[in-house]
């Protein structure tokens, strides 16, 4: 029996070794989660405007427009939970911080990574930000998440062509949806409703998107920081087929929400006309020229509720 026991392990050892150096090597390629991380490691002690958020900030903010000094951490996907994990992981360094600024979508209070179709997303947290996440131990590498394939690939990618994962500018804005490459409008709206529409609300969900979103306006408040909370503008082929009663209990929330905080204000710029089909990559994200477009109206609110 201890023979056995000693000819098994000296069999998975390499096997061992070999996926550890390979898990090392995926965490090794660069990507925004990595990069965002280093970057308000070293310099979140100068950022002025905080942007964070799902997709809809991700790509719709490009804080190379900005006045102020400005950094885009959202990432796609990244629910309230997680912008209050990012914005106190750095509780002590945001020393120059003036505003947050916060996406609060159709979908935003009623879903969470985890509980959503991109779960897969958490692992990025806790391994490149060190985040504490719910979610369980295979989670928690690279190779345990995502096709074994994928990976293989992304490997290969990388170490032929130098291909890798980060895909934002330097200050954080999303830059794969180009104008030049704009989806069909119509159908994108269709199926990203269909998407963002709870059949039955899950209250669990919504309170800790309430909870998490109090404690950010209540952190922001003991520091003399402003939060803007926005909801994004949307082509109207996504903004006709919404669920009013989900829509207005977000809007009636956060209206509510403001009135009971004198450091938070909300902007509906859902049904922006000023936006046009031009502006749009998706019936739900905007391009490059609408991410411009959206930064300096931004950028003119913050400036306004700062001069206050």
């Amino acid at each position: 029996m201890k023979k056995f026991a000693t000819l098994t392990i000296l069999f998975s050892l390499p096997v061992i070794i070999v996926l550890i150096a390979f898990e090392f090597s995926l965490r090794h390629i660069p990507n925004d989660y990595a990069y965002k991380r280093h970057y308000l490691d070293t310099k979140s002690s100068e950022i002025e405007v905080l942007y964070l958020g799902s997709s809809h900030i991700y790509c719709g903010i490009n804080p190379e427009f900005s006045e102020l000094k400005s950094f885009n951490a959202s990432h796609v996907s990244q629910s309230l939970n997680y912008d209050l994990a990012i914005l106190e992981k750095y509780k002590d360094n945001w020393s120059k911080l003036k505003c947050i600024v916060l996406p609060v979508d159709y979908f935003s209070m009623y879903t969470t990574i985890e509980t959503g179709v991109e779960k897969w997303r958490v692992k990025n947290y806790t391994i490149y930000y060190g985040l504490n996440s719910i979610i369980s131990n295979e989670g928690r590498f690279e190779l345990t998440t995502g096709k074994f394939s994928s990976n293989i690939s992304r490997l290969w990618a990388y170490h032929q062509n130098g291909s890798n994962d980060l895909s934002c500018n330097k200050l954080g804005w999303g830059t794969n949806y180009n104008s030049k490459n704009s989806k069909d409008l119509i159908e994108t709206g269709k199926i990203a409703a269909e998407r963002h529409t709870v059949k039955i609300i899950d209250t669990e969900c919504y309170e800790k998107n309430r909870k998490a979103l109090e404690t950010i306006i209540g952190f922001a408040k003991t520091k003399d920081i402003k939060v803007i909370l926005i909801t994004c503008p949307a082509y109207k082929s996504y903004v006709n087929r919404l669920n009013q009663k989900q829509l207005n209990s977000t809007i009636s929330f956060i209206n509510k929400l403001c009135l009971e905080n004198s450091n938070a204000f909300y902007y509906n710029l859902l049904n922006d006309k000023s936006y046009t089909s031009d502006d749009f990559f998706d019936a739900n994200h905007l391009n490059d020229i609408g991410a411009r477009k959206l930064t300096l109206q931004l950028d003119y609110l913050i400036n306004q509720n700062l001069s206050k």
